[in-house]
């Protein structure tokens, strides 16, 4: 199947100038997007499916009201314990109290075995599946082989894991290095150049072995797998999944209650059958003393490429799989050369990606209106300048988490603050309250963690307007 891909060059300001240099940078879009294709042409799934099967997934979902109702009823009939779970604080219920919270009180697990069962059920002939749980240890519930020999038996296995009914006691922690290790060897016996090898991750906790994962996140970063993630509720550690996925090229979401569960993998699905391109790269070179400064993704997500090839004058960076019912923007940063009066090519760009075993190539000229006419060097493109904006609010939010992290709240909230502003002069009024309410809590005890779970996901998502 050969698959053009559609490219449209977009600048910030078209007119730069041509005899006095300014050190303002020039950004370019670039917005792409393959041939579409039809559900039954899209290359063969290899998933795997790796599941948080930890206490807190057990966890019975209360609203403080419902919470205080039962918590008053249990001990009313002594039904109760006070314990710990996944390195948090836990109850513990028994007796009749917890058979009534069971036939009428959802957990994150039950909903995300519906929500896996329904995505099992979209897969085609000659995909494969696989699925892992895992706490403190893992165990693979069905491989690739045993979905190619009764697809229906697997799905209703799943249901094991809801009454935790697997043949080891994998114990209650989250520690997901063996487990993902265990999806990479067998997302690798199905691998080829015509699969789209995928692990799904979904999870509710903080990890317990941070280092081992990253190094199995590294491995599996080098053999060219995306790993997406899926976080659900208030307690996991989103800045963990983002940076799995950001840098295996698989996507993030956020479940902020259990009932999103379904509704994220179901877009999980609609971006791997619209799926047409994959493993694209881009590399972008300065032409005439222009240089090149970075790439970025702007659509339909935004993020920062942690991990660029760069050399002589050209950077590079692993783009990934591209769907054809959604365009990609790419956001490439300039610093522009003086050149004479007239239309001059600043910048050239070229994507690669593999297909049918052959290396594919298409190129693209960024060019820009040279002038000496300030009336026309002051004029901005409001739709592109409107998305430069965006991205700077997101990279706001990056900064301030980085300082964050290095204990520079200061320096935090100062970022914060820059990005308020801008969300104001946008129009983003409810996302810069929530971002004005994290400034505020920053530093103390009673920081919000669904708040910046969702300034954090809302930020990504402001490229798609």
């Amino acid at each position: 199947m050969s698959n053009h891909l559609s490219i449209q060059v977009e600048l910030n300001r078209p007119n730069i100038p041509s005899s006095n240099y300014s050190d303002e940078l020039l950004y370019a879009v670039l917005t792409i997007q393959p041939q579409a294709i039809s559900r039954s042409q899209r290359p063969p799934l290899n998933l795997c499916i790796v599941l948080d099967s930890s206490a807190t997934m057990y966890n019975f979902q209360l609203s403080d009201e419902e919470r205080e109702t039962w918590m008053s009823l249990a001990l009313s009939r002594n039904e109760m314990e006070r314990g710990s779970a996944d390195e948090r604080d836990a109850v513990y219920w028994s007796g009749e109290t917890l058979k009534e919270m069971q036939a009428s009180v959802r957990k994150p697990m039950s909903m995300a075995v519906q929500a896996i069962k329904h995505l099992l059920r979209e897969l085609q002939h000659g995909d494969k599946a696989s699925l892992i749980v895992f706490a403190d240890q893992s165990h693979t519930l069905f491989s690739d082989t045993q979905w190619v020999e009764n697809p229906e038996s697997c799905i209703q296995n799943v249901d094991k894991v809801l009454d935790q009914d697997i043949p080891i006691d994998i114990g209650t922690g989250t520690k997901l290095a063996p487990a993902l290790a265990a999806a990479s060897d067998l997302i690798q016996a199905n691998s080829s150049e015509s699969t789209i090898d995928r692990i799904i991750v979904i999870s509710d906790g903080f990890l317990q072995d941070y280092r081992e994962t990253l190094s199995v996140v590294s491995d599996v970063q080098q053999k060219g797998y995306a790993v997406t993630t899926l976080g659900v509720g208030d307690e996991f550690d989103e800045e963990f999944l983002m940076r799995v996925s950001d840098n295996t090229r698989g996507a993030y979401y956020y479940a902020a209650n259990i009932d999103e569960i379904t509704e994220k993998l179901v877009a999980e699905m609609t971006l791997i059958n619209a799926t047409s391109l994959q493993h694209l790269y881009v590399r972008a070179s300065g032409e005439s003393k222009s240089v090149v400064q970075d790439i970025f993704m702007a659509r339909p997500y935004m993020t920062i490429f942690d991990e660029m090839e760069t050399g002589d004058g050209w950077v590079r960076a692993h783009v990934g799989d591209l769907p054809s019912d959604v365009s990609t923007g790419l956001l490439v940063q300039i610093a522009p050369s003086l050149q004479s009066p007239g239309e001059q090519i600043v910048a050239s760009v070229e994507f690669s990606w593999r297909e049918n075993g052959a290396l594919v190539e298409q190129s693209a000229d960024i060019k820009a209106n040279y002038t000496d006419d300030e009336g026309l060097i002051e004029k901005r493109n409001a739709d592109i300048q409107d998305l430069v904006n965006r991205f700077n609010v997101y990279k706001y939010e990056r900064e301030a988490q980085k300082a964050s992290e290095r204990g520079n709240i200061g320096l935090a909230k100062e970022k914060l603050g820059a990005a308020t502003k801008e969300l104001r002069k946008m129009g983003e009024e409810s996302l810069a309250k929530d971002v004005e309410s994290q400034i505020a809590t920053m530093g103390g005890n009673e920081q919000d963690p669904s708040l910046a779970k969702r300034i954090k996901s809302a930020t990504r998502k402001l490229g798609d307007k």
